[in-house]
């Protein structure tokens, strides 16, 4: 675990060997050395650690045995001792032999903290000579400099990187690699997400740049929020005077880590009204896979299926929804909200109930198999080259059913599927052909009249679908009005459609003209011709006459529709075909 706990007191780090040579030094300017000598103690044989011992020839925490010297002149003492680098020591200086009044008072930025009130310093590998700063007595910095102890919370951090934390900025030469952090907690002990360093700028120096870095190489650095850096480098900064500086910050954040609670989600549902599943997932924004992907459910009885869902953030929305596959081919649920999704606001583990696929409820046994007459009035509309129906468990728009037009009934379309197995069908028609789906969605019943969508729900994509929910396995004929749920029965529609049957085109087709005749005793009609994209090609509005002549003219050969209003708000649509 040591290898994973960083720390630097401004110097580069090394690789080598056993033993380090480490010169730990003190400024006594303005002290008075004490006549039993000035010593430096600490836990430099690492007894505290897992493994322990590892410098045999050093002493614990011994007030007689290390003394300091100066050479024989000046302020500055110094000791020299063999010491195994990548470990955290901690120390202090006593102006005596024996623990008492000489022993230093550390400043609280150069303490290990907790209540332990020790310095420390990290020691890196190698077996060269590292010299330590000259740290005024009972100080926190060398003359002429001030201390500056930081800390970044890793806590948010996915991993911590196998190089370790460092901190790079003015005050070391920028060297990404050069001054390593540690999670040290005291008395050989390394924990939790928070890293330290401790590094020392010229008194009154203005604003000292830094950034942390998870690693050691610039590609690993941190990307400091816009509101808390001071340069178009992404660099962090704080104002060097003269006093000792602490700062703690959350690694690529502006203020302190937040760690949310994680919890899991158990998804379940029943799938009893579907016919035939090959296997069913559950698919959400915050879920692994998000709407895409979605993650794979698992059978636990004869129609049920669950799935667990590990570590969403408390106070969380997450929206979901399930989907199933048959014959390859995927089916989203249709939800009544305004969202068109399950919503779950996570704020404890949660196990939900296995509500039947498509609804809020549980399921309802599954009616026996069905032939359904499906039939579509197109009498208000511009009818295209074919009109489909489209059933989802069928594979949607991708196996679209043709439907036939009726001679008896003009504007009626229908077909017939049998055996009707689930126990929801969703469905829609489609007039004109396609060959995408972007095409589909262009040509399908759009439910314009916000006050006319009972028989619907929402698709998932901003559009609607009927719902049809099965209650018998005897034949039905179900017939609606394009683009409406008003059954085809709605004498109020079909009046206002009424005006195709009181209508006569001849000749049909033609190759110079046509004749309209109206039988409706209407006074002025406006006759409108269409092209086969929808384009208006030709308008006589206000015509006051039982008949109308329309010459060919400029018409190319193909196939047109004459839409014709009369003045009694009635409508009609007759197709010409000009050879």
């Amino acid at each position: 675990m040591k290898k994973l706990l960083l720390l630097a007191v401004a110097v580069a780090s090394l690789t080598g060997a056993f033993a380090k040579k480490v010169v730990f030094r003190v400024d006594m300017t303005g002290q008075t050395i004490s006549p039993n000598g000035l010593h430096v103690v600490g836990n430099f044989q690492n007894t505290d650690y897992e493994g322990g011992n590892d410098n045999d020839s050093l002493k614990n925490w011994d007030p007689s045995v290390y003394q300091l010297t100066n050479g024989g002149s000046g302020d500055i003492y110094s000791i020299m001792l063999d010491m195994k680098g990548d470990m955290v020591y901690e120390f202090k200086f006593v102006n005596d032999n024996n623990w008492g009044p000489g022993e230093e008072k550390v400043p609280s930025v150069c303490q290990v903290g907790g209540g332990n009130g020790n310095r420390w310093v990290y020691i890196p590998e190698g077996t060269d000579t590292i010299t330590l700063p000259a740290i005024l007595f009972s100080g926190s910095a060398e003359a002429g400099k001030v201390a500056i102890r930081l800390g970044v919370d890793m806590s948010l951090t996915n991993s911590v990187d196998a190089n370790g934390v460092h901190v790079a900025g003015a005050f070391q030469g920028w060297n990404p690699s050069g001054t390593k952090m540690v999670n040290y907690t005291g008395s050989g002990k390394y924990a939790g997400g928070k890293y330290l360093a401790l590094v020392y700028a010229d008194t009154n120096s203005g604003l000292a740049k830094f950034k942390f870095i998870n690693g050691n190489s610039w590609d690993k650095s941190e990307s400091v929020p816009n509101e808390c850096k001071v340069d178009n480098d992404g660099n962090r900064g704080l104002e060097v005077g003269t006093e000792a500086i602490t700062f703690s910050v959350c690694f690529s954040k502006c203020g302190v880590c937040v760690v949310v609670p994680k919890y899991n989600i158990t998804f379940n549902v029943d799938v009893e009204s579907i016919c035939g599943v090959d296997s069913v997932d559950v698919a959400g924004g915050l879920l692994d896979g998000s709407w895409g992907d979605g993650n794979k459910m698992t059978l636990v009885s004869n129609s049920k299926y669950t799935g667990t869902q590990l570590s969403i953030d408390s106070g969380s929305t997450v929206a979901y929804k399930y989907r199933y596959y048959k014959n390859g081919i995927r089916n989203w649920e249709q939800i009544a909200t305004s969202s068109g999704n399950r919503e779950l606001v996570i704020t404890s583990d949660t196990v939900l109930e296995a509500n039947c696929f498509n609804t809020f409820t549980a399921c309802n046994p599954r009616p026996a198999s069905q032939t359904i007459t499906f039939k579509a009035d197109l009498s208000n509309e511009i009818p295209g080259d074919s009109v489909y129906l489209v059933l989802d468990y069928l594979g949607g728009w991708k196996n679209a059913v043709l439907m036939n037009s009726d001679s008896t009934e003009p504007g009626i379309y229908s077909t017939t599927i049998t055996d009707v197995c689930n126990g929801t069908v969703y469905y829609y028609f489609i007039n004109g052909s396609f060959t995408d789906e972007t095409s589909a969605t262009k040509n399908q019943e759009k439910f314009n009249d916000t006050t006319d969508r009972a028989c619907t729900k929402p698709n998932g994509v901003g559009g609607f679908q009927r719902e049809l929910v099965r209650t018998t396995g005897d034949p039905q004929t179900l017939g609606f009005i394009f683009g409406s749920c008003k059954p085809i029965e709605a004498t109020s529609i079909r009046e206002n459609a009424s005006l195709n049957n009181s209508m006569r085109i001849y000749p049909n087709p033609t190759s110079t003209y046509t004749v309209i005749e109206f039988n409706d005793n209407a006074t002025k009609h406006n006759v409108t011709i269409l092209d086969i994209t929808g384009r208006t090609v030709r308008t006589y509005n206000n015509y006051e006459f039982n008949a109308i002549r329309i010459d060919r003219e400029n018409l190319n050969s193909g196939t047109y529709f004459i839409q014709v209003v009369n003045n009694n708000n009635q409508t009609g649509t007759i197709k010409l075909m000009i050879d």
